[in-house]
């Protein structure tokens, strides 16, 4: 049980770069007085999904240099972290406080958010994600990222100089950034030792412990931005880093080593991401919003799919 302690110790280790990615970064842009949906979209979204961005590029290069097959930790922590952002995260905090989103927002992110899921279904779906797919990934989500820094106009907000604060917030995200590259080493080597010593599927530790896992900056970055009334930063962050797993860690890993995806995958677990990311924007749709009754729907969804996975669904 020793892979576990050090999964759940890299995991804290995780956790805490990302909290000082995280305030670095909203300091950043409050001083530049930035929208708060463009700053869950654009910045946290990134800065809470390190975790999972470096997992898979490590978890890549122990692949291609190592030749040992880390796929299903790949695909399976992008799958996991999605379905406990969108579920279990966004059920938490909508219980908490009432969530909405602006209409042009949920058309053209939402969209978004489905065509991401969607794209790596098409892509795996002979049994592979290859580099060129990889590339295809990245590109797509570079598109939309420049997108979303012209309808924000940056240009005109960024002229303001540097202080002796922002400096300061800089070298948070420097350290905090340090502390998740070294933390993520462990999380993959001792994930890949756990999952060979106890016969288990990668996928399966990918998706239920690191996905969960890698979840916990968006669940403390989603509650702290209800207490704050900031549920526009909430829901951005938690849209936008399913945008970015989907995209981003799985495109990285397959244009370092090519990725196989099992068949159960793209049948069974991509398929439910996409329908309950459909659910998550019908909530939305919805001219009251995502309330409690819709929240505890979101809970008790993710509760089932996570005990078809420990039943070896």
């Amino acid at each position: 049980m020793q892979e576990v302690f050090l999964i759940l110790f890299g995991l804290i280790g995780l956790w805490l770069g990302t909290e000082l990615v995280i305030k670095g970064a909203i300091n950043i842009a409050e001083y530049y007085k930035l929208s708060q949906v463009f700053v869950g979209l654009a910045i946290l979204s990134i800065g809470t999904d390190l975790p999972e961005m470096v997992i898979a590029i490590n978890a890549a290069l122990h692949s291609a240099i190592g030749n040992t097959d880390t796929s299903g930790i790949i695909i399976g922590n992008a799958i996991g972290s999605s379905f406990s952002q969108i579920s279990l995260v966004l059920g938490s905090v909508g219980l908490l406080g009432y969530l909405t989103i602006k209409r042009r927002h949920l058309y053209e992110d939402g969209g978004m958010l489905l065509g991401s899921v969607l794209l790596v279904i098409l892509l795996g779906i002979d049994g592979e994600i290859t580099r060129v797919d990889g590339i295809v990934l990245i590109v797509v989500y570079l598109i939309y990222y420049f997108r979303l820094f012209h309808q924000e106009r940056i240009g005109k907000k960024i002229k303001k100089k540097f202080n002796k604060h922002i400096r300061k917030d800089i070298l948070f995200l420097i350290i905090g950034i340090i502390i998740v590259i070294l933390t993520s080493e462990l999380v993959v080597d001792n994930s890949i030792s756990f999952a060979e010593n106890f016969g288990i599927k990668q996928s399966f530790v990918g998706i239920i412990i690191i996905g969960l896992g890698t979840s916990l900056p968006e669940l403390a970055l989603a509650i702290n931005a209800i207490r704050k009334k900031a549920g526009g930063l909430s829901v951005g962050n938690l849209i936008g880093s399913n945008i970015f797993d989907m995209l981003i860690p799985v495109g990285m890993g397959a244009s370092i080593s090519e990725l196989k995806i099992e068949k159960s995958l793209i049948v069974f677990d991509l398929p439910f991401l996409l329908f309950l990311s459909f659910i998550v924007l019908f909530f939305f749709y919805k001219k009251k919003g995502l309330q409690k009754m819709e929240a505890v729907i979101l809970i008790s969804l993710f509760v089932f799919y996570a005990a078809l996975k420990i039943v070896g669904i």
